[in-house]
């Protein structure tokens, strides 16, 4: 398939004609967006961004994809697991009468791209699909976590009602098996639509069942509650690892291994240039992840815990007040 045959795209070094990119985002910009926008201005491409913002709401999706198929830009990007299901479907269940099948589509904060089904399995290709993801490994996450302190349960509250939660559980389990600790589990949401005030007493039942640390794994329900969790962790005495970075950074979270939001929307925007630049397809660009992530420590949740970090990691973490 022929992604610009039926697109007038901009070759590159041409800056007359702006590269039109609809966007489609969970909850409004983000300092993923901050990135993805200076990547194009300090190549000094020019960029129409349509933005269409969900607010947190899947049921829009539909009525935003008949939008951009009135007026087709020259490529769609996705925030999200849950943004990119809907949009794109999966590698091996979509419908092109409900899913965006004809035009490029680079997504971006999809944690499990892969389990997930939005990206096909190794080896296959999906011929519009490509994109961003943003976890560290999560041997590198629990690495994180026991350079801190001793950890052989993780207590994990999540809404049982996301894919990539459910991914991300799968995974913690299968790995502390191999690396000796237990997954302790609160799901919300498996009887009714989870609320916010769940979280405190689930926190408090994981901290009665041993957990040494709370995990925040890509949660749209917890991250958006995330003062909830921290502060009932905080009540319990327990503290929070994220492993995605606005946790920690506009959080309370008390220290994560993460992905700098601006260079995960840098990485997204040489993969649209790639497409709508230099023409190449996206089937023939890998779906990445960054090779290198950051270690962050809140200082004032340590504070309030007690729980001082060790000076070792005082040579390479970000220590934020």
């Amino acid at each position: 398939m022929n992604f610009f045959s039926a697109q007038a795209v901009q070759a590159k070094g041409e800056k007359d004609d702006p590269l039109r990119i609809a966007m489609i985002l969970w909850r409004g910009e983000t300092r993923v967006e901050e990135g993805f926008r200076a990547y194009f201005k300090d190549r000094d491409i020019a960029i129409d961004l349509q933005i269409h913002d969900i607010a947190r709401d899947l049921d829009k999706i539909p009525a935003i994809i008949e939008q951009i198929r009135k007026d087709p830009p020259d490529l769609v990007y996705t925030w999200g697991t849950g943004v990119t299901s809907r949009v794109v479907g999966k590698y091996n269940d979509f419908d092109p009468a409900k899913n965006i099948t004809k035009l490029p589509v680079v997504f971006v904060m999809v944690s499990a791209p892969w389990k997930t089904g939005i990206a096909a399995p190794r080896g296959q290709w999906r011929p519009n699909v490509t994109g961003a993801a943003h976890i560290a490994p999560l041997s590198a996450q629990i690495q994180a976590i026991r350079a801190y302190r001793p950890m052989t349960k993780l207590g994990v509250v999540y809404n049982a009602e996301e894919d990539n939660s459910l991914s991300n559980i799968s995974d913690l389990k299968a790995l502390g098996e191999e690396m000796g600790f237990e997954v302790l589990e609160a799901p919300l949401g498996q009887n009714a639509k989870p609320k916010p005030e769940d979280i405190a007493p689930a926190v408090k039942m994981l901290a009665e069942n041993g957990a040494d640390f709370l995990y925040i794994g890509p949660d749209n329900f917890i991250g958006t509650y995330r003062d909830e969790l921290t502060e009932a962790g905080f009540v319990n005495g327990l503290a929070a690892f994220s492993a995605t970075e606005l946790e920690v950074r506009d959080g309370q979270a008390m220290l994560g291994l993460v992905s700098r939001y601006e260079l995960v929307g840098r990485l997204a925007a040489s993969k649209v240039e790639d497409i709508l630049v230099n023409q190449i397809s996206p089937a023939d660009i890998p779906v990445e992840t960054l090779d290198r992530f950051s270690y962050l420590i809140r200082l004032s949740s340590a504070r309030r815990l007690s729980l001082y970090p060790p000076l070792l990691l005082l040579d390479y973490a970000e220590i934020i007040e």
